[in-house]
């Protein structure tokens, strides 16, 4: 969910560049946000921008894992140890430093990366790999493209020039690996049918690192998690490892000597936490699970005041938690507003436009987690869950380009905000990228292109998250709630108040209802029936498409008669989805046991008899002159009787059994 950020401008608007790798890894909790940010303090091989003669610098990611509080930001750039990068960094202000750290180091520049996800150009094998770009590159080609920008030359931090490695092709060692098995998995997961095995010769005894194709940046470099943990067995023939969660579809890499000949099949990825968290001898991998914690089985997203005021983004937005909702009853709902303008670990799901995300960047979500633990309980004594997510979105993409919120799909100049929505959730609901273009969770989107259905994989990625969260966990941390309730139905973003219906007159009823809140409200049927089985549409009242207040509606059914009768509702949104309420029920006219009386139009004459106990019963229909115009048994409670050929105007009427007479007058027509 990214847009590129030129070279040039990330070497122009950063203050500082720096070639270093990862020397140490820190994460804390933020007192004020309540979430985890990582400082990674970076050994420096150059100075490429405004040098120093510091041999460290500290930058500060977001997300990362701090005892049983953990933070997980996409996009965001995320610095593997022991691992090479080039850097475009700022200053960090005060609202972003560490104050702890200040107090151990001062004399080492705390930094943030400039462009987010896009800050950080990873070295991969030799060669480096920007994450928008699958154009690889060497170091000195890379150093002297920024040298042309900058005009300043690569120093060491002794000030001395620095010169770039030579690069070398790596030997071609395909044939070392002979296959993978399975040749299809998903990532991420703790289930022992998605570890793999490799098999071929000289991997050596010594555990060592497998690589997977990167579904990050849709496989423009590799990955390895580096967990001593992910590794089941190791030997000079055979390897075991758990399948990292950034693992897409393609190659495998075992020590960044031998290549797989077949790819890989990743269809989806779970996200997991790597932590030691609680009675790990090690960082090793856990599930976290979707809990109920809104009372109602999951998580309700809220709407900040200024994103709602935007009634064409609320309704994709919402579209997207139908999406996820209908497909794999994962129980998200979004309903409310919030002046919440900020990713917090509030406890409040905030949907919100953030003029201030990173430059490149449409969308970010931001998930937190918790941790519990107990000496009685299985899995090491944790139970991970999901306590807060929060969706912020660009409010314009980028220069020249607007959103399109649909329903008509994006032109070149436009980014589908629908889609954008649908793969966020998707981070929501605990899910990581694939490599897939055109599927919901792949890791970009171009403009002018659209991802607004779930492809099979997605879905079966959301059904298996479910699928064990709303089992019981072994103990229920305090403040975890229970486990989510699977949605059902595929509640509409509209939601009911009151329904009623009472008899307005002998002959009418009136339909009242109300709404709380209105997501994509197209209108109401209004559906009349004998029976529950026998419900008819008999009107359409239209709705106020979004509202976050109280709206009232009324319709009178002029067609009601003295009969009893069942109502109900059937709510339409804009695509075309329904949703019906309960049923209720209005007793016919008691006053009198029978009526006679004819429609608005004259079209019929209708005739009701509340106990039908004879069978010999008579209607006579006289004009007003006194000539017999009509002649009909009445054999039914209720007669409808057809009379278009009547000129309109007031007949008179009798009902006979023999014995009784009942007469009156009416008007037929208006």
């Amino acid at each position: 969910m990214m847009i590129p950020v030129s070279l040039n401008e990330r070497v122009t608007k950063s203050e500082l560049i720096v070639e270093g790798t990862v020397a140490e890894k820190e994460s804390f909790l933020d007192a004020t946000s309540g979430s985890v940010y990582t400082i990674n303090k970076i050994e420096i091989k150059a100075w490429l921008k405004s040098k120093q003669k510091s041999k460290y610098i500290y930058i500060r990611t977001e997300g990362g894992v701090y005892n049983n509080h953990a933070t997980k930001v996409f996009p965001s750039l995320q610095l593997n140890p022991n691992t090479t990068y080039v850097l475009f960094l700022t200053k960090a202000g005060a609202d972003k430093e560490n104050r702890n750290l200040r107090l151990r180091n001062a004399a080492i520049t705390q930094t943030v990366p400039y462009a987010g996800a896009q800050g950080g150009i990873v070295e991969s094998l030799g060669l480096f790999t920007d994450i928008m770009e699958h154009q690889q590159q060497t170091e000195a080609d890379l150093l002297q493209k920024i040298k042309t920008i900058t005009g300043q030359d690569a120093v060491t931090p002794a000030g001395t020039s620095y010169k770039a490695t030579p690069y070398l092709r790596p030997a071609n060692h395909t044939l070392a690996i002979t296959s993978v098995a399975p040749t299809t998995v998903r990532s991420g997961t703790t289930e022992t049918a998605d570890q793999i095995t490799i098999t071929g010769s000289g991997f050596g005894t010594t555990p060592g690192s497998v690589f997977f194709t990167n579904a990050d940046n849709g496989g423009a470099t590799l990955v390895s998690s580096g967990l001593n943990s992910d590794i089941i067995n190791w030997s000079d023939n055979s390897i075991t490892v758990k399948v990292f969660t950034t693992a897409g579809t393609g190659p495998v890499n075992v020590n960044g000597l031998f290549t797989s000949a077949a790819p890989l099949n990743v269809q989806y990825a779970h996200l997991a936490l790597e932590q030691s968290f609680f009675g790990f001898a090690e960082p090793t991998r856990q599930r976290f699970y979707l809990r109920n914690l809104n009372g109602s089985g999951g998580y309700t997203f809220q709407f900040n005041t200024a994103f709602a005021a935007n009634t064409a983004a609320v309704t994709a937005f919402s579209n997207a938690v139908f999406s996820w909702r209908t497909n794999t009853s994962v129980n998200f709902s979004a309903t409310g507003t919030t002046s919440v303008a900020t990713a917090t670990n509030d406890g409040v799901n905030a949907v919100f436009f953030n003029a201030s995300l990173p430059v490149g960047t449409l969308a970010i979500c931001t998930s937190n987690f918790n941790g519990g633990a107990t000496l009685a309980c299985t899995q090491q004594n944790t139970v991970w869950w999901l306590t807060d997510a929060d969706i912020s979105f660009r409010d314009v993409p980028t220069g020249g380009t607007t959103w399109q919120f649909g329903p008509g799909a994006p032109t070149s100049s436009q980014f589908d905000f629908q889609s954008v929505a649908l793969h966020e959730l998707g981070h929501a609901l605990g899910l990581g990228h694939v490599i897939a273009p055109g599927q919901v969770m792949h890791f970009a989107l171009a403009n002018g292109a659209t991802a607004r259905t779930l492809s099979a994989n997605d879905i079966a990625a959301g059904i298996a998250k479910v699928g064990y969260s709303d089992d019981p966990t072994c103990f229920n941390p305090s403040g975890s709630g229970t486990p989510m309730i699977p949605a059902t139905g595929g509640t509409l973003p509209v939601t009911l108040g009151n329904f009623n219906a009472k008899r307005n007159t002998k002959s009418s009823v009136q339909v009242s209802w109300n709404t709380l809140q209105e997501l994509n409200n197209k209108g109401f049927f209004i559906e009349r029936g004998e029976t529950t089985q026998q419900l008819k549409k008999i009107g359409f009242v239209n709705g106020k498409g979004v509202s976050f207040s109280a709206v009232d509606y009324m319709f009178t059914d002029h067609e009601a008669g003295p009969y009893p009768w069942f109502y109900r509702l059937t709510q339409q949104d804009f695509d075309g989805r329904t949703v019906s309420s309960a049923v209720v029920f209005v007793e016919g006219d008691k006053t009198k046991s029978w009526r006679v009386w004819s429609d608005e139009n004259g079209g019929t004459l209708q005739v009701y008899i509340q106990q039908l106990e004879q069978k010999n019963i008579q209607l006579q229909l006289f004009h007003a002159n006194g000539q017999l115009v009509l002649h009909k048994a009445i054999a039914a409670n209720r007669t409808v009787i057809p009379v278009h050929q009547l000129i309109k105007g007031y007949y008179n009427y009798r009902l006979t059994d023999g014995t009784t007479v009942i007469s009156g007058k009416l008007l037929i027509g208006n």
